[in-house]
């Protein structure tokens, strides 16, 4: 079967319905007559200095949205390696385009408004090569919207007193997309439009920095955007707040202290998840964390800790992490303190 076969079957499927039982069909007869990517050889086979026939039924299957698919009936050479492409435009001669052992060519990032001809020669193992196919022209003219973005992630920061909120999602399929429009709001019941709309992006990330509280309700949506301007429906709603950092009480920072059994730490203005952790370095070698939940709030509370080890006179690092919208994300990190213990 060829490689992306399911991929392009159902691309296709989904821009355009009617397509689909053709290219299934079509696509399934060069998957039972070649099996992999190269042909099948007889062993003591010999070049006979004859190139393949000319590949025949050259057709465009689909154009649209700067993407064309041609396809062609395949050949049945026992010595077959594969295909040239060749395209031309208004603006070039036929240049060669790709080499593909399949009986398809999916095109794509082309100009909506370019008409673009295909022609296709037959390539064996000996590296001769067949004449030209009969040309075949299209013009993928921007037709459909993008869909709405999908798997869009949300997670606010306040790390070490940098504060954003960071939105992330999967890339959309369509090879027209230019980019994304981000939206914010004060409220759920929003509508993405030009009145709400914070930045446009052709990432798939986007760290918004601009005057963000502590512990206020930040709605977002977003919109894919093609080359040609159109625009897709609006993805889910996302929301998050960015916390403020958790106090550390005890021990202070650059302390030399006695050997103590509790963390003490000034919870944030709303109940959350915690995770304190300990390490060896500045950097890394965490030996030591504890999860939890409180539900207290603004107020001093006790966090028992019981490291494996403790050496007196080393330096050792703790700090504070928050979570909101159960999320594995850190909300707000707070800075390393460091302490050392004394016998």
């Amino acid at each position: 079967m060829p490689e992306n076969f399911s991929f392009r079957t159902l691309f296709l499927f989904d821009k355009i319905k009617s397509w689909w039982v053709i290219l299934i069909s079509f696509s399934m007869i060069s998957s039972i007559i070649y099996i992999g990517c190269e042909r099948p050889t007889d062993a003591n086979q010999k070049d006979d200095g004859i190139p393949p026939a000319v590949p025949i039924g050259v057709q465009i299957s689909y154009t649209s949205d700067g993407e064309i698919l041609v396809e062609w009936l395949p050949n049945s050479e026992i010595d077959l390696r594969g295909y040239n492409v060749y395209r031309k435009t208004n603006k070039t001669d036929y240049i060669f385009l790709t080499f593909t052992p399949n009986s398809y060519w999916f095109d794509d990032s082309l100009s909506y408004d370019e008409e673009y001809s295909y022609r296709i020669s037959a390539v064996d193992i000996w590296g001769e090569e067949s004449q030209r196919s009969a040309e075949v022209s299209a013009t993928p003219l921007n037709r459909f919207n993008p869909k709405k973005p999908r798997y869009i992630t949300i997670n606010a920061r306040n790390w070490e007193g940098r504060i954003s909120i960071v939105l992330s999602w999967e890339p959309n399929n369509e090879s027209d997309v230019a980019g994304f429009n981000i939206y914010r709001s004060l409220s759920s019941s929003f509508i993405a439009d030009s009145t709400n709309l914070v930045r446009f992006t052709s990432d798939i990330q986007f760290d918004d920095t601009s005057s963000i509280l502590f512990y206020k309700d930040y709605y977002y949506k977003i919109r894919a955007v093609d080359k040609g301007g159109l625009m897709s429906d609006e993805s889910d709603l996302l929301t998050d707040q960015v916390y403020d950092m958790a106090e550390q009480v005890f021990p202070s920072n650059d302390s030399i202290v006695n050997y103590f059994d509790d963390f003490l730490i000034k919870t944030i203005k709303k109940p959350a998840n915690y995770r304190i952790l300990a390490q060896t370095n500045e950097y890394y070698g965490e030996f030591w964390s504890t999860d939890f939940s409180s539900s207290i709030v603004d107020d001093t509370i006790k966090v028992k800790f019981n490291p494996p080890y403790l050496y007196p006179f080393v330096y050792y690092y703790w700090r504070v992490i928050t979570f909101s919208n159960n999320s594995s994300l850190p909300n707000s990190i707070s800075p390393l303190y460091k302490f050392k213990v004394k016998p």
